[in-house]
């Protein structure tokens, strides 16, 4: 017994060796399989960057990413960075000669500073001045050489260079190259953790271990025969993936090496992983590979390629660079097609447009209805006929060609129909042969418009018409109700058709030739938009109503109530065209502007999705249909597009703003480049009072996403600007002092911001409104003052001297009084007879003697007698002048005025004009007319003449007594 037991024990254990065998067998051949599929195709859309979008050559050599999330790119030309708006290009060194050896010329150089570095072939190293934006040189190798050199590629470790060169394998540090093997031609570096580097060289990888490195014993040996030109060291699974130039992949593990010889027998220029299971591997001439980063044994397959075929996505073979970016895109440079981005679907799974030439291909971008035949066959009526695809393989088949196919449903017996605009109805079987059934010469229709097919509960069809009455096709014949102008039908839960049309909703019951219009808006029509384009029912209790101009309209078949949505709510566009529920039970609104969905318990809170990649175009009448898979598949005008439900959520990604730098007149300086580096990173922006018309740079990066970032900003107290794309803000003319500068970056579909900044940007004052310019301002007035005063003692000093020798000359040891003096002698009475009296006023304030003013008097009144008696015999002479007066009176005219001025303290032509008013005065009270004193006085001119007199006097002449 006991060695049956044992016997019976050992063949159990051989049993679940073997099963435990056999299921591990089974898990490797299934995680084989999943990760051998795991990428394709339709798992990815696709963007190029090309000349077309602002690159100098489709060239590409190199490409990698920075912190940022910009991609960097070498072309033949140089360097150019993409931020997903724009890409801006960088012109190396102009002295460098650009050799083009094997079509290689420039790429980057694996750094471990976080600094972009750039190695030319001619043996030129650069690195990006961020501060300038330009690069630099930093190291020329080729100075250190008598010849011409060819330097492939370069790794720097701190302050080393390690070169890879036709020469050999060299070390650049501290000014001085040493040379580490000479005689190999080494393409590639690759560094291992922890175990030192290694180089692909024509004559096989050798290697450089980590404790040569840190006793700086250089001295390489031969580690594999194969001619490499570029490698990976997998830090996740400890593996080297080595690309050969003619023998496919060659991994390197603990359990030694293995040749994956089945792929291309060309040079591999890139390896990448893609994500925890797939490696990709770019081959120059055959495009992009994929194989299983965990088994060795998995054939690598074809992932894209620019040949025929369902992986013709890129446009070159000639794979030279791979990017996994932080997106999880892939970014492919090839020789000769630019860049090609692969974005993976995410919401988006597929776009499908028309190629030019191209019969695998949609057949016209206008597809007016969508539908699933089978869980493999999609069917899409365009502009052009009805095209189908099959997922699957790609292929497409294009029926009813020249035609405008508007609706598409199936027959109980399985056959398709089709709706056309002016062809009437078509028939489609299973061999794709297509009839006409229905149509007006055969005498079924009354219009070959045909906009909308539906089959009721009895299976009798409908058939609604653009300018004739809505059909029935029932067993025994045809049916035909008012009602023209058709957008949609559907079928109501007690089996009648409800009818969109552009003139509001029609109840069809069949049999009846009465039609009812449910009015599902108030008593006043003119404040409702009747122009139906979808509906849908939603537990047999709302209808949805997609109009075009009024959003939606949902109206409660069991209280008569009806909601609006509308843009306010949130709606892309109030056109809405389609209407469709996912299996999350959300709504999903089509409109000429977009999508978004709503949940039908909130249906006022919409949730626009145009920011996910494909989303935001115009979308097609009624054209959306929910496929198998759970995806819905819409139509438009730019194509169809399938959207996974499921990964479309509210606004889900983030991005950074950052400011970049600032142009104006002195933008080409250095100094002033450096200056504006600093000053942006501390939030502030000082500029001259002749920089005040300038642009300033900002951009804010996530390549998944771009096409939903726009930009506001606000000076000051100012509103928000309207949204942009534009990733600079340009202004003029800026007032001087301190400005607050907001800016941030909005989701163009929710409005949420992103991310925001503020900049305080300070503009001076000119030279000639500056603080200092105020104090020299300031001192001048104050001279001008100064002077003034000056000038005037000076002016009074002189007219002293001057009325002293008049009073010397006439004998007179008085002193007289000066201009601007109180003591004066007043005529304002003139002589009133020919013998010149003149009444004087007398002095006022000045403590003078009796006797003294007596004399003044009389010395005045003499002199004042004969002025007014010579004024008196020329009274009627109007070209009696000052100089007349002065002539007469033997005196020059400063000494005339000064005289007349200090004794009456009237200037002489007052004095003039005061005797001849009162000369007028007297004649007027003589009864003598206005025109006559005028003449007889000195006035040539009788207006003025009573002008002057009325501002004198305070009466005109003529009323004058």
């Amino acid at each position: 017994d006991m060695c049956r037991y044992k016997d019976v024990r050992s063949e159990l254990k051989k049993y679940i060796q073997k099963t435990f065998a056999i299921l591990s067998l089974l898990f490797l051949l299934m995680l084989h399989i999943v990760t051998a599929s795991a990428i394709g195709v339709n798992d990815f859309t696709f963007t190029h960057l090309g000349m077309e979008h602002g690159l100098r050559s489709q060239r590409v050599y190199s490409l990698c990413q920075t912190d940022d999330g910009a991609v960097w790119c070498v072309t033949k030309c140089g360097v150019s960075r993409y931020n997903g708006v724009a890409v801006k290009n960088y012109s190396l060194d102009k002295d460098v000669v650009h050799h083009n050896l094997a079509g290689w010329s420039s790429r980057f150089v694996h750094t471990d500073d976080g600094r972009i570095y750039v190695c030319d072939i001619s043996g030129r190293i650069f690195v990006y001045n961020e501060m300038q934006d330009r690069f630099d040189v930093v190291v020329n190798i080729a100075s250190l050489f008598s010849h011409d050199v060819l330097l492939n590629d370069v790794l720097k470790i701190g302050d080393s260079f390690w070169l890879a060169m036709r020469e050999g394998v060299y070390v650049f540090r501290a000014g001085q190259l040493t040379a580490v093997k000479k005689g190999v031609f080494a393409n590639c570096i690759i560094k291992v953790p922890d175990d030192g580097f290694l180089f692909g060289t024509k004559q096989g990888v050798m290697k450089l271990g980590a404790r040569q490195l840190s006793q700086h014993r250089y001295q390489l040996e031969k580690y594999l025969p194969y001619y490499v030109e570029s490698g990976y060291y997998d830090t996740v699974y400890k593996r080297l993936w080595l690309g050969t130039f003619d023998r496919g992949l060659v991994l390197v593990d603990k359990k030694g090496t293995s040749v994956i010889s089945s792929l291309p027998h060309n040079p591999i220029r890139s390896i990448v992983p893609y994500d925890r299971h797939t490696m990709l591997v770019g081959i120059d001439g055959y495009g992009v590979y994929q194989t299983s980063r965990t088994m060795v044994e998995t054939v690598p397959g074809i992932l894209f390629n620019a040949n025929e075929g369902i992986n013709r996505v890129l446009h070159g073979n000639g794979i030279y660079a791979l990017l996994v970016d932080t997106y999880g895109n892939i970014v492919i440079g090839s020789y000769s097609g630019g860049i090609d981005i692969a974005r993976p679907v995410g919401s988006t799974v597929a776009v499908y447009q028309h190629q030019r030439n191209n019969m695998q291909s949609l057949l016209n971008d206008h597809v007016n209805c969508v539908m699933q035949w089978s869980n493999d066959h999609l069917l899409m009526g365009t502009d052009d006929g009805i095209s189908s695809l099959v997922p699957s393989t790609g292929q497409w088949m294009h029926r009813t060609r020249g035609m405008v196919v508007l609706s598409l449903c199936r027959t109980p017996d399985n056959r398709l129909l089709a709706a056309t605009y002016g062809n009437g109805v078509w028939e489609v079987d299973a061999n794709g042969a297509t009839r006409q059934v229905y149509s007006v010469s055969n005498g079924t229709l009354k219009d070959d418009h045909v906009y909308a097919l539906l089959y009721d509960r009895q299976n009798h069809l409908w058939m609604g018409c653009l300018d004739g009455p809505l059909t029935e096709k029932t067993p025994t014949g045809y049916r035909y109700y008012d009602v023209d102008n058709v957008q949609t039908m559907a079928l109501m839960p007690d089996g009648r058709i409800i009818v969109g049309t552009i003139r509001g909703l029609k109840l069809v019951t069949p049999g009846d030739p009465k039609v009812t219009e449910l009015v599902y808006f108030s008593s006043d029509r003119t404040k409702v938009n009747r122009y139906v384009l979808d509906v849908y029912i939603h537990q047999n209790r709302d209808i949805y109503i997609a109009t075009d101009g009024g959003g939606v309209y949902i109206y409660n078949m069991e209280t008569r109530s009806c909601r609006q949505i509308t843009k306010t709510n949130g709606l892309p566009s109030n056109t809405v065209t389609s209407i469709t529920m996912d299996k999350t039970r959300r709504l999903w609104l089509g409109t000429d502007q977009g999508l978004s969905f709503i949940y039908p318990s909130r249906p006022e809170e919409v949730i626009n999705v145009n920011y996910c990649y494909g989303l935001e175009r115009e979308y097609i009448r009624g054209a959306a249909v929910n496929l198998s898979d759970g995806n819905i598949l819409f139509g438009s005008i730019s194509g169809a597009v399938i959207v996974n439900p499921h990964r479309v959520q509210k606004l889900n990604y983030t991005a950074k703003l950052k400011f970049l730098g600032a142009g104006c007149s002195d933008a080409d300086s250095p100094l002033f480049n450096e200056q504006v580096y600093k000053m942006l990173r501390e939030g502030r922006l000082w500029l001259g009072y002749g920089q005040r018309t300038f642009e300033l740079y900002f951009e804010c990066i996530n390549l998944r996403n771009q096409y939903d970032i726009a930009y506001q900003y606000k000076l000051g107290h100012n509103e928000w600007s309207s949204l942009t794309e534009q990733q600079y803000i340009r202004f003029v003319n800026l007032e001087p002092g301190k400005h607050k500068l907001m800016l941030r970056a909005v989701s163009k579909t929710s409005r949420i911001v992103l991310d925001e900044r503020q900049l305080v940007i300070t503009i001076s004052r000119p030279w000639w409104n500056s603080w200092w310019m105020w104090c020299v301002y300031i001192s001048l007035v104050l001279l001008l003052f100064y002077a003034a005063w000056r000038f005037y003692d000076l002016h009074t000093r002189y007219m002293r001297l001057i009325v002293n020798k008049i009073n010397e000359s006439d004998g007179d040891d008085h002193n007289v009084p000066l201009p601007g003096e109180t003591r004066h002698v007043s005529t304002d009475v003139a002589p009133m007879c020919s013998n010149s009296n003149i009444s004087s006023a007398t002095s006022h304030g000045v403590n003078k003697s009796e006797t003294d003013v007596d004399t003044d008097v009389n010395l005045n009144s003499a002199f004042v007698d004969a002025v007014t008696g010579i004024l008196l015999e020329h009274i009627s002479d109007a070209d009696f002048t000052i100089d007349s007066l002065c002539s007469e009176m033997a005196m020059s005219r400063t000494l005339f005025y000064v005289k007349l001025k200090s004794y009456t303290g009237k200037s002489p032509q007052e004095f003039i004009r005061v005797v001849r008013l009162e000369r007028a005065a007297m004649l007027l009270r003589s009864g003598r007319q206005v025109g006559d004193v005028a003449v007889m006085v000195g006035f040539d001119n009788a207006k003025y003449f009573s002008t002057v007199f009325k501002k004198y006097f305070g009466t005109s002449p003529s009323k004058y007594k």
